[in-house]
């Protein structure tokens, strides 16, 4: 019980961290939804990191579009799991 408490604090502060609202999950359904969202949003931030430098280093205009959209797909994606924490 003690180490499931501090899973879920580590896990409510991460969430905190996206949303600035520390909760800590009752239900187990929540907590497993909570680390998948955490999941997500990390390889979705990663994801928009590697965009973004390949948006940047590519000198032409429709590759950039095509990386922009890619990009914005992402964000709203990540918008997404932010909301769901």
């Amino acid at each position: 019980a003690l180490y499931q408490g501090w899973g879920d604090v580590l896990l409510a502060l991460e969430a905190a961290r996206l949303t600035a609202s520390f909760e800590i999950p009752i239900a187990e359904e929540q907590r497993a939804g909570r680390r998948e969202s955490l999941r997500e949003c990390s390889r979705l931030e990663q994801e928009i990191a590697r965009l973004r430098a390949a948006a940047a280093k590519t000198n032409q205009i429709p590759q950039q579009v095509a990386l922009n959209l890619e990009l914005k797909q992402a964000e709203a994606a990540r918008a997404a799991a932010v909301a769901r924490l």
